[in-house]
């Protein structure tokens, strides 16, 4: 097996309000240990809205940490569930990681394990050359975001941005992780130069991370332009 088809992916899922029931039965045929839902209020015209395939304007946003083989059968079950090819039934897309605590690759097996750990390491060096700042996400019990946000201040991050959603999962998860779901969860979004990007995350992780009272899940994406955003020299 090639060391990039273990590469892990956040995949965002965006339908429309009603589809919660659907969206866990999904995750549980597909046998995904853990995602995460939150409601988003829309603000684009009705033009765009009809590109995109979307009625209406509150949506339920769906995230999960997906290995990159699981995609396409998770794109089968998105088809059969919600014919989501079909104008007005949703939008499903992905995007790369390039960081994430050790800690949530013991859900994969030993061998996916090392794999990946040795995919995001290539991939980390790849994205070194290429992007100058990176997204961490952090999800963590609510009423801990300020904890995760001074943390990443202290470790040389400018602040961040927080939105609120729910843990859902299966109940192997609970009793691997030590965390409980259906719990209300801050959402914290921080951009960093990337060259601080693995401080600060490990920072995190020691002050919010699962073994903590925040039960915090730390991962990171790419960021390919950013724009109003000043480092102190």
């Amino acid at each position: 097996m090639r060391p990039h088809l273990f590469a892990l992916r956040l995949l965002l899922i965006i339908t429309d309000t009603g589809t919660d029931k659907q969206i866990h039965q999904l995750f549980t045929e597909a046998e995904q240990p853990i995602y995460y839902q939150f409601r988003a209020q829309g603000t684009a015209n009705t033009e765009i809205l009809d590109i995109c395939g979307l009625e209406g304007s509150t949506r339920v946003i769906t995230a999960a940490l997906v290995p990159k083989p699981e995609i396409g059968e998770l794109f089968i079950l998105l088809e059969n569930m919600f014919e989501i090819r079909k104008r007005g039934k949703g939008i499903a897309l992905t995007l790369p990681i390039t960081g994430i605590q050790a800690s949530m690759l013991s859900l994969l097996s030993e061998e996916q394990e090392k794999i990946a750990k040795a995919h995001l390491e290539r991939k980390v060096q790849q994205m070194m050359q290429e992007t100058c700042y990176a997204m961490i996400i952090v999800a963590v019990r609510e009423g801990f975001s300020d904890d995760v946000i001074d943390t990443a201040v202290k470790a040389g991050a400018n602040g961040g941005s927080v939105i609120r959603g729910r843990r859902r999962g299966s109940e192997a998860v609970v009793q691997f992780l030590g965390i409980s779901m259906q719990e209300e969860q801050d959402f914290v979004m921080i951009i960093v130069p990337k060259k601080k990007k693995s401080h600060i995350m490990q920072e995190i992780s020691s002050v919010c991370g699962l073994q903590s009272e925040a039960h915090g899940i730390i991962f990171s994406v790419p960021v390919d332009e950013v724009l109003g955003i000043h480092e102190e020299q």
